[in-house]
């Protein structure tokens, strides 16, 4: 075996290559590599140069969006203010405007003169067991206040002014149905009713009385000044605690305040006193809440399906309307006024065209009762009143020496032509 060094030439320098790119050798070679260094120098600074700009001009266009959502919410803030210092300079009023510059009756929505269902300001509740027609009813009034008819049950309603907002949370596509029927005759005035009317389907987007100002905020969304809630159990959850029925009605004044006109769809305890009718206010679900804030509380009552129901004003902003009986056109999904011949005071009146009625006695027709309470007569006296008022009846007061009315009561009569009667009646001079 030889011996090898491996460190062997290791000291020797290899030899230097020739530079291709010396400028003697080579000048053109040279001054094309330079010229190359130099654009590749300058495209690199161009693009520092372009980077240093978009993110400046990203940094830039941050503080504009930045400003201007600062500046919008500036004036979101000062307008909100200004709302609120309008809002409660409005709801502020010397003593004397306050109580002294009062209209003779309460503006009314549904009604006319002091037979006032619903007056503007004031929510209207409309209750009633299952299938008695609330809807009918409701969907009526929603047709009337957005100007397609301008009465139900004989009674003018105002139309709306901007749009009106149903919210259909109970049983939305029985609703649906019900409704649909009532507008049917309306499809050339497809374009109008896109605009007039918005139709919420289920459950509200949070309970009303956990947060009062939501039904107001939904009214606004919408651009409504008339809501129809159908109906109350689903607006909020436990309706029958105080606590609930307080803040549903928080939520009821706020939209109220702000100048949305409300009706409200509700529901009944099981039955009143002896499994029939509630005759009072304590007939209605829930917290005593609920009623002290409407204005108005109609309840309808039958029996589901029933063609016929009985129509009771329980809460009156001015005299009591009715009662009546409503008669529900199952063809055309509507109700008119039911003029039954053993309750109609006026046709009793008539029957009896030689010696009218009493107050007691039109209190037995009015109220299907044999023996009425006085606060029972003391209605139908009112009653009689205002049909004396629109020239239905005729009115003879008792006389103090008991030769006034037929057993020394007021009396009332029909005034009707004389064809009405036999020929000695109508020659009998009985309003003297």
């Amino acid at each position: 075996m030889t011996d090898f060094n491996l460190w062997e030439g290791m000291d020797t320098v290899a030899p230097e290559e020739p530079n291709p790119y010396d400028p003697e050798q080579w000048p053109e070679e040279h001054a094309d590599f330079e010229a190359g260094k130099a654009r590749a120098r300058a495209e690199v600074l161009a693009d520092r140069q372009r980077q240093r700009l978009a993110e400046e001009e990203e940094r830039q266009f941050t503080l504009i969006k930045a400003r201007h959502a600062a500046e919008q919410r500036w004036t979101q803030e000062q307008a909100e203010q200004a709302k609120a210092a309008a809002d409660d300079a409005a709801r502020v009023h010397d003593g004397a405007t306050f109580l002294l510059d009062l209209p003779p009756t309460p503006p009314a929505l549904w009604g006319k003169g002091e037979d006032i269902l619903w007056a503007r300001g004031e929510a209207l509740m409309i209750a009633g067991p299952q299938g008695v027609g609330k809807t009918t009813i409701a969907g009526q009034l929603l047709r009337a206040v957005a100007g397609l008819h301008h009465e139900v049950l004989g009674l003018p309603v105002e139309p709306c002014e901007q749009r009106v907002l149903y919210l259909a949370m109970d049983r939305p596509e029985q609703a649906r149905r019900n409704l649909g029927r009532m507008f049917a005759g309306n499809t050339d005035e497809r374009e109008f009713l896109a605009e007039i009317l918005r139709f919420w389907s289920g459950p509200p987007p949070s309970d009303f009385a956990a947060d009062p100002a939501s039904l107001l905020r939904l009214a606004q969304q919408h651009g409504a000044d008339v809501v129809f809630v159908d109906s109350l159990k689903d607006a909020a959850v436990g309706l029958s605690k105080d606590e609930v029925g307080a803040g549903y009605n928080r939520a009821r004044q706020l939209a109220l305040a702000e100048g949305v006109q409300l009706v409200e769809l509700h529901h009944v305890v099981k039955n009143g006193a002896d499994g029939g009718k509630p005759n009072n206010i304590n007939g209605i679900y829930g917290s005593t809440w609920l009623t002290s804030g409407a204005g108005s509380v109609v309840l309808l009552w039958g029996e589901p399906g029933d063609p016929v129901i009985d129509f009771v004003h329980l809460k009156q902003p001015m005299n009591e309307v009715g009662p009546l009986k409503v008669l529900h056109n199952r063809t055309t999904g509507l109700a008119e006024v039911f003029h039954d011949e053993d309750t109609d005071v006026v046709a009793l009146a008539r029957r009896c065209a030689s010696t009218g009625i009493s107050a007691a006695e039109a209190a037995r027709c009015q109220f299907s009762v044999e023996k009425p309470t006085r606060a029972q007569v003391e209605k139908a006296r009112r009653h009689l009143h205002r049909l004396v008022e629109h020239g239905l009846l005729a009115f003879v007061p008792a006389s103090e020496d008991g030769k006034g009315g037929r057993g020394n009561a007021d009396r009332w009569f029909a005034v009707a032509p004389a064809s009405w009667g036999s020929e000695e009646e109508a020659s009998d001079d009985r309003f003297r």
